[in-house]
This record gives structure tokens, C-alpha cells and sequence, in this order.
């Protein structure tokens, strides 16, 4: 084989992300996202021999399917459910995940299927389905929310709702609220309202305590203002509340004005005392005001914070650098 088809093999193999892969499983990054998958799944087979089989409670995404296969028919385990639910979605969409992704997806997938097993018996005691259908929801949030904060995964429909993305442009949302209409729609079906109940409460507790943990309780507030006294507020924001301001350049949509808008992050609870800042300046003032789920740069998250370091940056422009190169030459 030559040069130039070497080059090209690697370039369709993903060779250089594989090579990237193999170069950061000598780093604490790699091994971090290994032990937060390995404490996520760790607590989340937990809560579902402990709580969700005993109240037979429906949780949402494929272990929710492996759960209807294995309320149907305990002969297979719950284990061994959700790995070979897990097989056809691998390959469906292989070629489509990143290798750290499909790496990734792998461990945590084995991890779970395994440790699914390991807990099978434990039980806690809480009678009140209600408030374990609640407790249940928080501890797998928890659970799942840490290992999707720094990049890990189970498999699981993430792997179809990134296929179905990558090819058809399908709303990754969809693809998970479609599974757990069908879900809820088997625990209606053939069980009663009430277990239904029990698992939309322990599916919506899940999901918002996941979603509070990947943002790290600081979710912050993007804040967009528009005001004809731009240099004024942009100075009190500095002044009173100790932020960076940004102006972007608009134009009004009507009058065709050029206008200066201002951008700035804040956490939560200084948003009250913006609105204060700028009622006090200008009460016509349009203020838009978007929650973000992290923000990373000066006064907020260190990229140290999320793991990586001057020495990786540097390595990996130099990679994506050498990769143009590659490309170019070829």
C-alpha cells in the first residue's frame, strides 16, 4: 500500500482519532470519565434492584425496555437484558460515535450489565412508593448526571439518538420521549395508573437531578440587553456587580438604527440585582435573560476545572495542525 493510500485508509478509519484515544488513555482525563462511570452505574444498579424492582417501577430509556422484556419474562436477567438490547445499536451506529465514544460506551455498558448482577437482592426498605419512586429518581439522576458530566456514557438509546441525528437530523429528545411514551404507555397497559404514575415520577426526578448535576448546581444566566444607554449600564455591571460585558453590534429591525447590545454571564441570583441596575438607568431597556448549563472562561470555570491542561491544548492544535498538514499532502 502507498503512501498517499495509507494516509487516505487512516482518514476514513478514523485512524488519527484512534490514535488521539490512545494517547489520552495515559492521562487523568481518560481515567477520570472511567471511575465517575464506574460510581454512576455503580449507584444506578443499586436504585433499580432496590427500589425499582421491588415497587415495579418503569425507568425511562433502554433499561426501561429491558425492564418491560424482564416484567414479562424474569427467566433472562435484567443484566443480560440490557446488554443484548445494547448489541444492535452498537452496530448500528458504529461507524457514526466518536472512539472515544464508542470506548466509552462500551466500559460503561459492561459495567452496568455486570453490576446489575453484583446488587441483584439488595433492597430498601421504603414502603411508600411514592417516596421511593422519588428517592429512587434523585439517586439515579445522581448516578447517571456524573458520568455524562465528564463525557462518560452506558450505551443505551444515546447511541440511537446520536445515529439518528448524525443521519436523519432527528431532535435527540424525541427519540428519548418517544421511548418513554412507549414505556409508560406498556406500564398503562398492563399494569395499572397508578405504577404509571409511580414511573413518569421517578423518570421526571431523574431527569432533572441528572440535568443539575452535568450543569454542577452553578448554572449561570446569559444575559443579552438592548438600551440607549449601552456605555452606562455595561460600566455599572462592572462597577456594581463586578462582570465582564461584551457589546455586539445590532441594527433595529423598524428604524434600521445601529445599536450596541450588551452581553454578559452572571450567576442566578445577581439577576435581580441587574434588573435593579438598569430599571435604575433606563426602564425602556429589553432585557433577554437564558439559562446556560456551564460556562467556562474568567470568574467562572477553568478549562483546569474541566480537566484539561495548557500542555493538552497545545498538543492538540499541534494534532489538528499536523492532521491539515496530512491532508494537504495527501
Amino acid at each position: 500500500m502507498t503512501e498517499p493510500n495509507i494516509k487516505n485508509f487512516f482518514r476514513l478509519s478514523r485512524g488519527s482519532q484512534w490514535t488521539d484515544l490512545l494517547e489520552s488513555v495515559r492521562g487523568w482525563r481518560f481515567w477520570r470519565t472511567q471511575l465517575t462511570m464506574l460510581i454512576g452505574v455503580s449507584l444506578n444498579s443499586f436504585v433499580i434492584n432496590a427500589l425499582i424492582l421491588p415497587h415495579h417501577i418503569f425507568t425511562g430509556g433502554l433499561t426501561g425496555i429491558a425492564l418491560v422484556i424482564y416484567y414479562l419474562n424474569s427467566m433472562l436477567g435484567l443484566g443480560w437484558l440490557y446488554l443484548l438490547l445494547n448489541i444492535p445499536l452498537f452496530v448500528l451506529a458504529w461507524k457514526k460515535l466518536s472512539p472515544a465514544l464508542i470506548v466509552h460506551s462500551i466500559s460503561g455498558m459492561l459495567m452496568f450489565s455486570v453490576l446489575l448482577g453484583v446488587t441483584t437482592g439488595m433492597v430498601l426498605e421504603i414502603p411508600n412508593p411514592i417516596a421511593a419512586s422519588v428517592i429512587a429518581g434523585v439517586m439515579y439522576g445522581t448516578g447517571t448526571g456524573l458520568y455524562f458530566r465528564f463525557g462518560g456514557s452506558a450505551g443505551g438509546l444515546d447511541l440511537l439518538a446520536a445515529y439518528l441525528r448524525k443521519t436523519y437530523s432527528f431532535p435527540l429528545g424525541v427519540t428519548f420521549n418517544l421511548a418513554n411514551l412507549f414505556i409508560l404507555s406498556f406500564a398503562l397497559l398492563f399494569n395499572d395508573l397508578m405504577t404509571t404514575f409511580y414511573s413518569a415520577l421517578f423518570i421526571v426526578c431523574a431527569g432533572a437531578m441528572a440535568q443539575k448535576v452535568i450543569s454542577g448546581f452553578t448554572q449561570r444566566s446569559a444575559v443579552i440587553i438592548i438600551t440607549e444607554a449601552p456605555h452606562l449600564i455595561a460600566t455599572e455591571i462592572t462597577k456594581r456587580l463586578d462582570r465582564g460585558v461584551t457589546f455586539l453590534n445590532g441594527s433595529g429591525g423598524y428604524n434600521k438604527q445601529d445599536k450596541e447590545l450588551i452581553f454578559t454571564v452572571l450567576n442566578v441570583t445577581e439577576t435581580g440585582r441587574l434588573k435593579d441596575l438598569i430599571y435604575e438607568i433606563d426602564e425602556n431597556a429589553l432585557i433577554t435573560i437564558l439559562n446556560t448549563d456551564a460556562v467556562i472562561g474568567s470568574k467562572f470555570l477553568s478549562w483546569e476545572d474541566e480537566g484539561y491542561t495548557s500542555k493538552q491544548q497545545q498538543q492538540l492544535l499541534q494534532d489538528i495542525q499536523q492532521e491539515k498538514q496530512d491532508l494537504e499532502h495527501s
